[in-house]
């Protein structure tokens, strides 16, 4: 035997990455570029005789069964390994619920019996595909918009936003306007809204959206010539999506009110609550992610709409900033968290990976809103908190 071959075979194998999204989940190997597979977050579940999504759980049992049928597809299905000789790398939202993350867990440690998981959060990943010290990440996902700023390899926790603004808002504001234009509610699923959102949706300029919303969203009763219509074709019938409906799906991220929650709005907000000395660094170093920055326009009318707001109250009083940019992403916008937890677990090697004879002992899994791990062990009240 070659030595070569022989350091292979006592060599431990790649860990697997896994990015579990509310719509679709990533899963591949450590020291990849790309995940071996991107597929819907949903299953064929036996008992109900239909695709049930993993996010979709009454009760810790539910969600439990949801995860170990998910994790069946993709580790058996999809990669073709086997659980137990391989690492798992947890790519997350900082904002995952701890049920959440206690189930996968278990799942993992108790029932495929996996030697080590490392969690790592999303933000930080996304900072890490960029090389750069200081990043703000713009994470647009199915549900929430979350604003993230990354300080040399630390979120800055209490200048952490997040709004209702992901790809469901835009999905339910191109049915409005597609019920709208032909006058009954079509009932669309969400499937077809997304591939029409994709295949024909983009983002207009922020002059363009003022002349649209004066125009009453028709174009043309103020001389805005609208955009052109597409035939998008169903199974049973084809439908027209207007050019309004083309150009205005995504202005609900760009709709202000009193509370200040528009997409623009809550990137200010991050900036002005991070250390000032970080700040115009922040605004230099925007990085767009998630399956809704791939949208056409949404770079360039994010921008816009930074410039114009920092001129105004309450930010004008707070931040100094003029210019704003914006990176593009060493892969496409929906796996760049992904590359980060790839580049992380190859570099990390498991050295930070939980493992599995103390996930037993303790049954435990650190977590920032956590009292028990983020207090001091010598602190007196540690005990008590260990006790619960």
């Amino acid at each position: 035997m070659a030595l070569y071959e022989g350091i292979a075979l006592i060599q431990e194998k790649q860990a697997v990455v896994l990015d579990l999204g509310t719509d679709y989940t990533k899963f591949g190997f450590t020291g990849e570029a790309a995940p071996r597979c991107i597929i819907p977050s949903e299953y064929w579940c036996p008992t109900e005789r239909r695709f049930k999504r993993v996010h979709d759980y009454k009760n810790e049992e539910e969600l439990y069964d949801n995860l170990v049928h998910m994790l069946h597809l993709l580790y058996f299905r999809h990669v073709l390994v086997n659980p137990k000789e391989r690492k798992v790398v947890v790519v997350e939202s900082l904002l995952t619920p701890t049920l959440f993350r206690e189930t996968l867990a278990k799942v993992l440690f108790l029932h495929y019996e996996v030697s080590g998981v490392m969690w790592a959060d999303s933000a930080r990943m996304c900072a890490l595909t960029l090389g750069a010290p200081v990043v703000l990440v713009v994470s647009l996902g199915a549900r929430d918009a979350e604003v993230v700023a990354v300080v040399h390899g630390c979120p800055v926790l209490q200048a952490l936003q997040s709004q209702p603004l992901g790809a469901r808002a835009l999905h339910d504001e191109l049915a409005r306007l597609l019920d709208r234009d032909h006058g009954a509610e079509l009932h669309l699923p969400e499937r077809v809204l997304e591939d029409i959102k994709a295949r024909a949706c983009f983002v207009p300029s922020r002059q363009r959206a003022l002349q649209l919303a004066g125009a009453g969203g028709e174009g043309g009763a103020a001389g805005v010539t609208p955009a052109r219509g597409v035939v998008y074709t169903l199974a049973e019938r084809s439908l027209l999506v207007s050019g309004a409906a083309r150009e205005l799906a995504a202005e609900p991220l760009f709709a202000r009110d009193n509370e200040l929650a528009s997409l623009p709005d809550i990137v200010l907000q991050c900036i002005a609550l991070c250390p000032i000395d970080a700040r115009r660094e922040l605004a230099a170093n925007i990085l767009l992610t998630g399956g809704g920055a791939a949208l056409p326009g949404l770079r360039a009318r994010l921008a816009q709409e930074l410039r114009h707001l920092v001129t105004l109250p309450p930010y004008s009083d707070r931040l100094r900033i003029g210019e704003f940019k914006f990176h593009s992403a060493p892969a496409h916008e929906n796996c760049a968290a992904w590359l980060g937890g790839a580049l992380c677990g190859a570099a990390d090697g498991g050295a930070r990976a939980l493992a599995r004879d103390a996930f037993v002992r303790a049954r435990r899994v650190a977590d920032w809103p956590s009292l028990l791990h983020t207090t001091p062990p010598a602190h007196p009240h540690w005990a008590a908190l260990a006790s619960d």
